[in-house]
């Protein structure tokens, strides 16, 4: 009986924690918080909205600005494992792994105000949770996991606990992100991992998912004698400010002129998930005197022109990828445009003139373009 009652008191006091919700925590134990993000097979672009990432990085991020003294001064380290199978070969594999942390790593560093130095960063050439066959959606991801201590798990606790009915999925906000089980999270130390160096591009308000700047030649321009080429600068992945310019300076002893100069600003912005199709605002300005050579036979074969242009008008357009730095750009340019211009005819090599100051103003077409585009600073 002596060895019954202590027995009895032992279970009654543990069925009323239980009845209470409480767990009876180790001593010393660590609380964990595991956040796990998808990425597309082969791709290291980060898309925010698919896959529960837009729910589970709002998430990260509230628990971020939660512990965000902690953090900062390195109490709680933020631990990201990129995953990665989908590569030819191992090297190809941690080096798509570790742009994917970095990818979500920018994203802590610009929304919850952490810095490098916040992160413990490793990259596997392998599928997370070692399920290889079991689940092929597990093996292309990246997870953030924080090692929050006792104390500092009750003031986050405190913030969930109106919605305690979702922290026990807090790792997966769909079925495929279901909560890791401990053995799991275990194995995400394992020393087959590779620890990826800090990244300092990573604090770039630009998005890395892009080129950075390109170099484009207009080759409809070039093949009526009105060579072209221009820059553009992406500011990210969403906004490029772009400038052409085209010079032709043509003219022999038989009276044929094509002399002209043309500026094209525009300012772009890249629509859809790939941030291929795009749409823009665009002018264009210019001073022109041709006369029976490539443009001005288009034009008129007895009359030449000469005078200033300018427009203006929206731009729609597509860029369609050859290679890693190469692409093709195709773009229609729709507005108001507006010339002023004299006519003139040659006779015995005299310059005749036989209108001044004429205006011609329309509504339309504002520019076309076949871009050959090289892209520079990419690193997808």
């Amino acid at each position: 009986m002596r060895k019954i009652i202590p027995l009895l008191l032992f279970l009654l006091c543990a069925s009323l924690a239980t009845a209470k919700g409480e767990k009876l925590p180790l001593a010393g134990s660590p609380a964990d918080s595991l956040y796990v993000f998808h990425f597309v097979a082969g791709d290291d672009m980060f898309y925010i909205p698919w896959k529960g990432n837009e729910q589970e990085l709002v998430k990260l991020t509230e628990m971020v600005k939660t512990l965000h003294a902690d953090i900062l001064n390195g109490r709680i380290p933020v631990e990201v494992d990129g995953w990665c199978t989908s590569q030819p070969d191992r090297k190809a594999n941690l080096h798509t792994a570790a742009l994917r942390s970095n990818r979500v790593k920018s994203e802590l560093i610009l929304r919850a105000a952490l810095t490098e130095q916040c992160f413990v960063t490793h990259n596997h050439a392998e599928a997370y949770g070692r399920q290889k066959e079991a689940n092929e959606k597990r093996k292309e991801v990246v997870t953030v996991t924080l090692r929050t201590p006792a104390k500092a798990t009750a003031v986050a606790t405190k913030a969930e606990k109106a919605e305690d009915s979702q922290t026990a999925q807090t790792a997966a906000p769909t079925e495929e992100t279901a909560t890791t089980p401990p053995a799991a999270v275990q194995e995400t130390k394992q020393p087959v991992s590779e620890t990826q160096p800090a990244v300092s591009t990573v604090t770039v308000a630009a998005s890395p998912d892009t080129y950075r700047f390109a170099v484009r030649t207009n080759l409809l321009y070039d093949a009526f004698l009105l060579p072209t080429l221009g820059v553009e600068w992406r500011v990210n992945d969403r906004f490029g400010i772009k400038l052409d310019g085209s010079l032709s300076w043509w003219g022999n002893e038989h009276g044929k002129i094509q002399k002209m100069w043309l500026l094209n600003p525009e300012v772009r912005w890249y629509l859809l998930k790939n941030k291929h199709f795009y749409t823009g605002v665009s002018g264009n300005f210019g001073r022109y005197n041709i006369y029976n050579h490539a443009i001005g036979n288009i034009l008129s074969k007895d009359n030449g022109y000469q005078g200033r242009m300018w427009s203006t008008g929206i731009t729609v357009g597509y860029q369609l990828c050859l290679s890693r730095h190469f692409a093709i750009d195709f773009n229609l340019g729709l507005g108001y445009t507006r010339f002023d211009y004299d006519t003139f005819g040659i006779t015995d090599g005299i310059r005749v003139y036989k209108e001044r100051d004429c205006t011609k103003k329309f509504w339309g077409p504002t520019q076309v373009g076949l871009h050959f585009v090289w892209m520079i600073g990419k690193n997808k």
